[in-house]
């Protein structure tokens, strides 16, 4: 019995020293991106936004699996956003955003990400809007609209071509979402949206982070 367990000692030793992750913390820089989008809110509502994404820090992971290392990085993300959508006939729409998320991407060009987002949301009501007063004047009301708070999450799927064969400082991304705005007639109201986002890095445009490098699987 002393020595099935001297076995099993060793092994649970030789076993967890290779699997456990092996982690070391540096700084890196990393890109700034300023970006413009086109925005599609269903059914029928057409905009733009413009904004900056930001990483706040990344881990670098390498995966050794029956002998085939791999690469996989995650971006702790956030992005501040500006932007407008048109209701045909109906209202005019300004917002402000700011989300975070992740952005999750291996050695080569493409990516994927997932952000949380709240922010706030005007209306602008189309043609003219009266009041009466307690006395029965008749008025106009001027760029007569309300305030709403929205909160939302979404996805994206992206070509990061600073990773690729020939670098350039740009990113493309496709970006579905799911939010809601509130409170609409004391109720919410859910909106669909797609958004296609190109998004841009200044050569000197970068920021410090910490980057964490993770090995898993690596004898030790």
């Amino acid at each position: 019995m002393p020595y099935l367990k001297t076995t099993f000692l060793l092994f649970a030793v030789c076993f967890f020293n290779t699997r456990t992750a092996a982690q070391a913390v540096d700084s890196i820089s990393l890109p700034v991106y300023t970006s413009a989008s086109f925005l599609y809110d269903f059914p029928q509502s057409f905009g733009a936004t413009a904004g900056i994404t930001l990483p706040l820090n990344s881990r670098h992971i390498y995966i050794n699996k029956k002998g085939r290392e791999k690469q996989k990085f995650r971006e702790l993300l956030t992005r501040s956003e500006v932007g407008f959508y048109r209701y045909p006939f109906n209202y005019t729409a300004l917002f402000f955003e700011q989300s975070i998320g992740f952005r999750y991407q291996s050695k080569k060009e493409y990516f994927y990400e997932w952000m949380l987002m709240a922010g706030v949301l005007r209306t602008f009501y189309d043609g003219t809007v009266y009041t009466v007063s307690d006395n029965g004047t008749v008025s106009t009301l001027k760029n007569f609209g309300r305030l709403y708070a929205v909160t939302g999450i979404s996805t994206g799927f992206g070509l990061d071509l600073e990773r690729s064969a020939k670098p350039l400082p740009l990113a493309v991304s496709l970006q579905p979402s799911l939010w809601i705005q509130y409170p609409y007639n004391s109720y919410v109201l859910p909106h669909i949206s797609i958004r296609l986002s190109l998004q841009y890095h200044f050569p000197s445009f970068n920021i410090w982070v910490h980057q964490k490098t993770i090995k898993r699987g690596f004898q030790s």
